[in-house]
């Protein structure tokens, strides 16, 4: 099950594939305490963004997409995802710190698991 969550929220990592994050690579990665509700919050985030990734994802990768399409499905996604951020009162970089802690402290990864279900 924890495998599944794992991949599930590896595909959250198409917003740094994309570029759209804006969070530069100097930035550290501190394990946060994550309250309850931030939990809930984050967990509430992966599961609306995941499919907002993988349409994205599949719109960009499709053969002969201009880079002017490419730009504007990167715009609609990223709108996309800072409402659903928003909505779930995370910050690009506190989702972004979350995600990186599902992947690196398996604690918190069965946190987020029990608060999808």
């Amino acid at each position: 099950m924890r495998n599944s969550l794992i991949q599930s929220l590896r595909s959250g990592l198409v917003l740094a594939a994309l570029g759209v994050v804006g969070l530069g690579s100097s930035m550290a990665f501190a394990a946060t305490t994550a309250s309850p509700a931030q939990v809930k919050d984050f967990a509430h985030a992966v599961q609306q963004i995941k499919p907002l990734n993988e349409q994205a994802h599949a719109e960009i990768s499709q053969k002969g997409v201009s880079k002017a399409k490419q730009d504007a499905v990167k715009k609609s996604y990223m709108q996309k995802v800072d409402k659903v951020l928003e909505s779930n009162h995370l910050s690009a970089a506190e989702y972004s710190n979350m995600l990186k802690q599902t992947q690196t402290d398996p604690a918190f990864a069965k946190e987020v698991e029990a608060a999808m279900h």
